[in-house]
C-alpha cells in the first residue's frame, strides 16, 4: 500500500513530524511493516527526526558519497541510469526498527532540480520496489507539484492530507486541491482546542465528514524530539502513557490518527483487489503479514 503525506504548506503543517509519529506507532500497534521516504531534498527530513541533523556514526555507516553510493540520490540515479536490480533496495535501507521499519536516507549534496529531474524518471520502479518489499511505502510529498508528487497522488491507496487551523492554507487547499479529497484524509496540526476553527467548524465549513479528520494537538516535547532525532524514543516511551501524561491527548490522538489511515489505506487496497484472486498462503518475509486476505483484514487493536 502506497500512503502520501502531503500539504500545501508543508513546513507550517508539520508533515514530516506527523509521518515521523505515525510510522512508528503504525509498526508498534500493528503487524505491518513500513518502508518511509522523501521525495525531496531537505535539512529537516526524516533522518532529523529518527536520528538527528549532525550523526556521525549514521552517515559512516551508510557510506559518505551519497550520490553515488548509499543514499537516496545514488539509488535514484541508479535507476535512472537503468543500473539498477531486483534487490538494490536492500543496500540503500537504513533499519530503524529491525525487520518493521525502515527508512531511504537522503544527503542534499546535488542541486534540487537535478534530483528532481531523475526522481521523476525513476519513480514508478521505485514505488513497485517499495511495495515489494514491505507492506506500506509511506512518502513525505513535496508540497509544490513537482513532476513526482503529482505521480505519486495519483499512484497512492490514501493521501493524507495535513492542514492547520489557518485560514489561507485552509481556503487555498479547498479551493484549488478539492480533487484531492475523495482519496484523503485529514489531520489538523498544531490544534488548538480553544479558538473559532475547531475541527467541526472546519469539517462543516467545507463539507467534510468528521471521521476523515483528526485534530493532532501542538506538543512541544515531541517537536523537541523531532529535532534531535528522538522521535523513535519518544514514542517508544509515550505509547502507553495514562491520562496523567502531558503527552497522553498528542499520543491518543496519533493513535486515532495512524488507524484511522491505515483502516481508509485498506479499504481502497480492498476495492483495488476484488477482482483479483488472492493466494491462500505467502512466505513471511521481513515482518510481511503472512497472508494477503489478512493483510486486508484490518482490525482496530
Amino acid at each position: 500500500m502506497i500512503i502520501a503525506f502531503w500539504s500545501n504548506a508543508n513546513e507550517k503543517c508539520s508533515v514530516t513530524a506527523n509521518m515521523a509519529a505515525i510510522s512508528m506507532t503504525c509498526v508498534i500497534r500493528y503487524p505491518y511493516s513500513v518502508v518511509m521516504m522523501e521525495n525531496y531534498l531537505s535539512r529537516g527530513n526524516l533522518k532529523a527526526a529518527f536520528y538527528g541533523r549532525e550523526n556521525i556514526s549514521f552517515v559512516n555507516e551508510v557510506g559518505t558519497n551519497y550520490y553515488d553510493g548509499n543514499g537516496m540520490e545514488g539509488l535514484i540515479r541508479k535507476i535512472y541510469r537503468g543500473d539498477s536490480t531486483d534487490d538494490i533496495l536492500d543496500s540503500y535501507l537504513k533499519q530503524i526498527i529491525p525487520d518493521r521499519l525502515y527508512y531511504i536516507p537522503q544527503r542534499r549534496i546535488i542541486h534540487n532540480e537535478i534530483f528532481d529531474y531523475e526522481f521523476e524518471h525513476g519513480i514508478e520502479y521505485l514505488l513497485k520496489m517499495m511495495e515489494e518489499y514491505a507492506d506500506i511505502s509511506f512518502i513525505d510529498t513535496a508540497s509544490h507539484q513537482n513532476p513526482s508528487t503529482k505521480t505519486i497522488l495519483e499512484k497512492a491507496d490514501l493521501i493524507v492530507v495535513n492542514l492547520c487551523q489557518n485560514q489561507s492554507i485552509l481556503e487555498d487547499f479547498f479551493q484549488n486541491y478539492s480533487s484531492l479529497i475523495s482519496k484523503s484524509v485529514f489531520l489538523i496540526s498544531k490544534y488548538e482546542y480553544h479558538t473559532s476553527m475547531s475541527s467541526k467548524k472546519i469539517c462543516l465549513r467545507y463539507d467534510l465528514p468528521l471521521d476523515k479528520l483528526i485534530a493532532i494537538p501542538e506538543n512541544e516535547l515531541f517537536q523537541i524530539a523531532c529535532r534531535n532525532g528522538e522521535v523513535k524514543d519518544f514514542i517508544d516511551h509515550n505509547n502507553n502513557c495514562g491520562k496523567e501524561s502531558a503527552n497522553f491527548l498528542f499520543m491518543h490522538a496519533i493513535k486515532k490518527a495512524t488507524y484511522l489511515i491505515l483502516k481508509k489505506a485498506v479499504e481502497s487496497e480492498r476495492n483495488k483487489e476484488l477482482s483479483v484472486v488472492i493466494p491462500k498462503e505467502k512466505v513471511v518475509e521481513r515482518g510481511h503479514s503472512s497472508n494477503k486476505e489478512e493483510l486486508l483484514c484490518f482490525h482496530m487493536k
